[in-house]
């Protein structure tokens, strides 16, 4: 008796084994160290996580999306009402990926929104400083993953930056990524659920990838741009497969991409860097960063470093040098000291010796 009441209710069918496998596969990084480093790895070219944390919740909600898409199909009546007709699964894609589009726009506006109102350059990385060392930018923002670090903090590992030290500067205007994000994903899980096999796979991994990216990089990071590109394509080709329905995501997807280089590009600073720093409280030895300038406006210190140092290293020395004796920083780019900096000169070497 008990085994037929399951029976009706839902059947356990491989869609569901391999959901709850994944679910497992996802805990087991987070609590062990065994094969963390290895899925993280293999899993980067999609997510561009440096640590556990995307590996973590990509392989949740993965096995998430199975196993409530299993759900769905096995239920003909949900079906009936949510498929009125075979093409209106498209319709739930659709509205995923406008209103993806629309918070990532929202999430450029929240990152000018900071700094205008500090009187400072929209083309800058912010690094918070307290009580953990955090950044963002228009180009890759932790605005909106700040909220998921506030919310996840108690569980996640410490070697995890969760970004939560961003959260002073972008709240409340960051919480609209909570109903959105919650939207979307029932509204993707139930558009995907009415596809044929393939394009089910290829929107489940996508549709993965554009909500993680929403919340880990915002409008040009790698996972949101891979995720709203194959959302596209899968829209556009309804079930069907042919080179001609990728012109148009590539055209959407190209406009997004052209914006991100103008911003990135244009907003470089080749001459110098420029480092302001807020409600700084100690003296810092500058002597490393080669400082031309200085001024002073306020809570405001800015200095004029003009160094060759690339960003990512620029910014990692930033951190140990203020970290307690101000409340955070902002220093512009220039997107091309990684075409000249002692990475890329290694790369371009090894390469000519091959």
């Amino acid at each position: 008796m008990e085994r037929s009441i399951i029976d009706k209710l839902f059947k356990i069918d491989k869609t569901i084994i391999v959901g709850l496998g994944l679910i497992i596969l996802g805990f087991i990084i987070l609590v062990t160290d065994f094969i963390d480093s290895f899925v993280t790895n293999l899993l980067w070219p999609l997510l561009e996580g440096s640590s556990e944390g995307k590996t973590v919740l990509f392989l949740g909600m993965l096995g998430l999306i199975l196993i409530i898409s299993s759900l769905i199909n096995q239920n003909s009546s949900i079906r009936h009402r949510l498929y009125p007709d075979n093409d209106y699964h498209l319709k739930y894609i659709l509205f995923v990926v406008v209103i993806l589009l629309c918070c990532a726009v929202l999430g450029l506006i929240i990152e000018f929104y900071i700094r205008y109102k500090l009187g400072i350059s929209f083309f800058t990385i912010l690094t918070s400083l307290d009580p953990s060392t955090s950044t963002t930018s228009p180009m890759h923002s932790h605005a909106y993953k700040s909220i998921l670090g506030y919310l996840s903090k108690s569980f996640v590992p410490a070697h995890v930056n969760t970004s939560s030290s961003i959260l002073k500067f972008v709240f409340p205007y960051a919480l609209i990524v909570v109903p959105i994000w919650i939207v979307s994903f029932i509204c993707g899980v139930i558009g995907l659920s009415d596809m044929k096999p393939l394009h089910k796979a290829i929107t489940t991994i996508a549709l993965t990838l554009a909500l993680i990216g929403i919340l880990d990089g915002g409008m040009f990071s790698q996972p949101f741009l891979i995720g709203i590109g194959f959302l596209l394509l899968m829209y556009f080709s309804n079930g069907k497969i042919g080179i001609k329905y990728f012109i148009k995501p590539v055209v959407i997807m190209g406009y997004i991409l052209l914006v991100g280089m103008i911003i990135e590009v244009g907003g470089s600073d080749m001459s110098h860097h420029t480092l302001s720093v807020i409600n700084q409280t100690e003296p810092v030895d500058m002597t490393q960063y080669n400082v031309t300038n200085i001024e002073v406006h306020g809570d405001v210190t800015t200095y004029t470093l003009a160094t060759k140092t690339d960003d990512k290293q620029l910014i990692r020395q930033i951190f140990a040098s203020f970290k307690g004796k101000a409340d955070v920083t902002f220093m512009s780019w220039n997107f091309y000291s990684y075409l000249d900096n002692p990475t890329m000169r290694q790369r371009q070497a090894a390469k000519n010796i091959s």
